[in-house]
Order: structure tokens, then C-alpha cells, then sequence
């Protein structure tokens, strides 16, 4: 019961970062957050890497471990 309550609340919080993140225009870079942020009008290329990167981990991943079983 309480696995299932923290993953729920890890990918609650995953997602609303990474909205959060293509709202204002800023990601957040490297493991642990250690590059700080990317500005999308400064450096448009390294965001959308790092926005398409998390997309990778946070829906494709997922979605077709979900339509493997």
C-alpha cells in the first residue's frame, strides 16, 4: 500500500515538473538538477534535448511497458 501511494505521488510530481517546465520555459539539466536550469530563449536546442528526453522517460517508456503485459 504505501510503494503504491509514493509512486503515485513520484509520478504526480514527475508530471507536474515537466509541465511546469513547458510552461515557463526553463528545464532542469542533469541528474540531480546540478546544471541548474535551461533558459529556452538562450539555449533553445539543449532544452528541447532535455524536454525530449524526459517525454522518452515519462510517457513513451512507460506506455509501452504498460502494452508489453
Amino acid at each position: 500500500m504505501a510503494v503504491t501511494i509514493a509512486t503515485f505521488f513520484i509520478a504526480v510530481s514527475a508530471v507536474l515538473t515537466y509541465i511546469l517546465q513547458l510552461c515557463t520555459g526553463f528545464a532542469v539539466a542533469g541528474w540531480t538538477g546540478d546544471h541548474a536550469l535551461i533558459d529556452r530563449r538562450k539555449k533553445p536546442g539543449p532544452y528541447w534535448f532535455v524536454m525530449a528526453l524526459q517525454t522518452l522517460l515519462l510517457i513513451i517508456v512507460p506506455t509501452l511497458i504498460a502494452l508489453a503485459r
